[in-house]
């Protein structure tokens, strides 16, 4: 049972999500970070037990989802307002113990109250939407643009649901080798969903603006597989994002992309990073609350915490019909 100290309350967690991050974590990638035990989850709510003295606005019985990113607020990033490019930056479920235990300390400040309207297993959800929404802000996406993403898993298909239904773009195009996943995106609303195995996103993206080019490309696959002939999705997006326009980088795979700088300059063109949240929560469960995101169509298993290897098994292997797997932490 965690210990709650000055500054922080104690959760009974609900439901906690499965990321592509928890994967790299079980299969041994997070070493240098994560040792052995440790108790996984960052993307969670659940129900607030019990209260430091020192806390105020919270109380027990409270229903939460908790942002776990934790920053230093002394180094040069967070000095500037970029808490979450902190040099030191740590997770609750990676760095530090998260929402797969059945209870969890947290800081009372990275926990944001969860509407009766809002089911407990839509809270893994948050961090997601959450994730959408940054990104799409780092890419000053704008309504009436035309926007590209690259990558409909889970983080992808997270991105074009608040697109699609906040950000009013012009026309979105999603690109992924799964027809599962190309037809969910069509439901969120994509107006084109295609397989690069079947079609060549650059040429199709540039067909359909006229040689102009998209206004914004998201590049969220990480560990991407190649087509034959075809070139790494990075590459694809400098080919595909019109002059002037704004690629954003999100995945987190290891494998290096050959750019043609020459093609990015001559188009002056950017290429911007995303890295997790900043203090998006809030604005993410509203958009949640008022119905405006589509957690349902994204949340394909819901499995017990006793299912916890075979759940992993699942999203290790990339099952052709899995989007996102929440764990009912209370059912072990």
């Amino acid at each position: 049972m965690p210990q709650v100290r000055a500054g922080e309350v104690l959760i009974q967690s609900g439901y906690a999500g499965i990321c592509g991050t928890d994967l790299h974590i079980y299969r041994g990638e997070f070493h240098d970070r994560v040792s052995y035990p440790a108790i996984q989850g960052h993307e969670f709510g659940g129900v607030v037990v019990e209260v430091a003295p020192d806390v105020t606005g919270i109380a027990v019985g409270d229903r939460v989802a908790v942002d776990p990113i934790l920053s230093c607020h002394a180094c040069p990033a967070c000095l500037t307002g970029h808490i979450n490019a902190c040099r030191s930056l740590k997770l609750l479920g990676v760095d530090l113990d998260g929402g797969y235990g059945q209870f969890v300390a947290a800081p009372a400040s990275h926990v944001v109250h969860l509407p009766d309207s809002v089911p407990m297993v839509h809270a893994p959800m948050v961090e997601m939407y959450g994730l959408g929404h940054h990104i799409l802000q780092r890419g000053r996406v704008q309504p009436g643009e035309t926007v590209v993403l690259l990558g409909a898993g889970k983080l992808g298909l997270s991105i074009l649901d608040v697109l699609c239904h906040t950000a009013s773009p012009g026309l979105t195009i999603a690109v992924d080798l799964q027809p599962f996943r190309l037809d969910t995106a069509r439901k969120l609303g994509a107006d084109y969903a295609i397989n690069p195995a079947e079609v060549d996103p650059v040429a199709f993206v540039n067909e359909l603006t006229d040689g102009a080019g998209a206004d914004c490309v998201i590049e969220a696959i990480g560990h991407y597989h190649l087509v034959e002939g075809q070139e790494a999705p990075l590459a694809q997006a400098v080919k595909m994002v019109r002059n002037g326009g704004r690629i954003v980088t999100a995945g987190l795979g290891e494998q290096l992309s050959a750019v043609h700088f020459k093609t990015l300059v001559i188009k002056e063109a950017e290429i911007i990073a995303s890295r997790v949240t900043l203090g998006e929560f809030p604005r993410a469960i509203r958009m949640m609350a008022k119905g405006l995101l589509h957690p349902d169509l994204l949340i394909t298993h819901q499995m017990p915490m006793r299912d916890v290897t075979e759940a992993f098994a699942i999203v290790d292997r990339d099952a052709a019909d899995t989007i996102k797997i929440v764990l009912d932490v209370q059912d072990a």
